[in-house]
């Protein structure tokens, strides 16, 4: 029975405090990438809200949404009758004016030839007249009817002159008729789509009322608003990752407004081309991740494993030989779950916990990994 009792009493579990379990994850040496995270929107390259450069009733809407138009095409016909009502009248003022240059050209003509012949009867009246063969009365009249004539002659000329710059002006406001006309018919400024209609037949156009809009869909723009900051992580060139359909994809940032909007916020820009514009449409929301910047070769470790000392220090809880060592370290960057240290070697096992789990951990104490 006593020897029974001291074996039973060498197998029994000696007093003492029993290993804490903890959960451990190994710090691994890799890349990390900083991002900043956006909500962007798909837009088209460039897009045009037409309007009407005159007030006039609308003729004939000539596209629909989702068509396709080139550069030139006729879009909307607006109501130009009494635009062509005008030229017309123009016109008849330009041949009426012509008509009166001509016959006064011809009078022109006509009183050239009686200056002529008056200016050869005052000079033959004028010899007779100083030889005594004539009264010198009869030589002044004659020389009074050359002056006649020659006064006749020169208001016919600037008749002449008058109606040339009537005509002229007449020519002018035809010109300016026709280009309002031309205002009529209202073109796409580019190749495209057209987004919007905003107008049928009947309605009433306006300068400054949009009537339909076009876009350009040979390349799109993912467009966001950066907050003020991560303005000093951010300029054109960096790579911007988004995923369509699952599939990840890369672009650059390519431009960045000088200042900010309303909302005080700067609206940044990606354009696309090619293959990474299929599968997105206009107005689709895409969340996008801007790469800040990339660290090479650092060690890694999960964000649960970082420990706030006291001092405003970082440390983590590292097990070596069954107990626990608590480093203090150095963050050099974080993205998601990962962050960046300095002060701890690749391959350590640091434990890692749920918030307000370390007030049970302290160094030196020994612990048990749990897997």
């Amino acid at each position: 029975l006593v020897l029974r009792k001291k074996a039973a009493l060498a197998t029994a579990p000696k007093f003492g405090v029993r290993p804490l379990p903890v959960q451990v994850a190994t710090a691994r040496r890799g890349d990390l990438r900083q991002t900043l995270s956006y909500l962007a929107v798909v837009e088209p390259i460039r897009e045009a809200r037409i309007s009407a450069r005159l007030t006039a009733t609308v003729e004939q809407v000539l596209h629909d949404e989702g068509e396709r138009v080139k550069a030139g095409e006729v879009l909307i016909k607006l109501d130009g009758r009494e635009i062509r009502d005008d030229i017309a009248g123009v016109e008849a003022q330009i041949a009426q004016a012509k008509s009166d240059l001509a016959a006064n050209e011809a009078t022109i003509k006509s009183l050239i030839d009686s200056v002529a012949y008056w200016r050869r009867e005052a000079q033959r009246d004028k010899t007779l007249a100083d030889k005594g063969t004539i009264p010198a009365s009869e030589a002044e009249g004659t020389a009074e009817k050359a002056n006649e004539f020659q006064g006749r002659l020169d208001t016919a000329r600037q008749k002449s002159k008058a109606i040339g710059h009537l005509v002229q002006s007449l020519l002018r406001k035809k010109e300016q008729l026709e280009t309002k006309l031309g205002y009529c018919t209202i073109r796409s400024p580019y190749t495209g789509v057209v987004r919007w209609r905003q107008v049928d037949p009947g309605d009433l156009a306006a300068p400054g009322k949009a009537l339909m809009v076009v876009a350009d869909r040979s390349a799109l723009k993912l467009a966001f608003d950066v907050p003020q900051q991560d303005l000093s992580s951010m300029h054109t060139g960096l790579h911007v990752v988004f995923a369509v359909g699952g599939q990840a994809r890369q672009a650059r940032l390519s431009h960045m407004f000088p200042s900010l909007n309303v909302a005080r916020m700067l609206r940044a820009e990606v354009e696309l081309s090619g293959q990474a514009m299929r599968g997105l449409s206009c107005g689709q929301y895409v969340p996008v991740s801007v790469v800040a910047s990339e660290m090479k070769g650092v060690t890694l470790v999960p964000a649960s494993a970082l420990v706030e000392c006291p001092k405003h220090k970082l440390h983590v809880f590292v097990v070596k030989d069954g107990k626990l060592a608590h480093p203090i370290v150095k963050v050099l960057g974080s993205s998601g779950d990962d962050v960046a240290v300095e002060g701890v070697e690749p391959g350590a096992q640091v434990v890692t916990s749920t918030f307000l789990g370390w007030v049970r951990l302290a160094a030196g104490q020994k612990v048990e990994v749990v897997k």
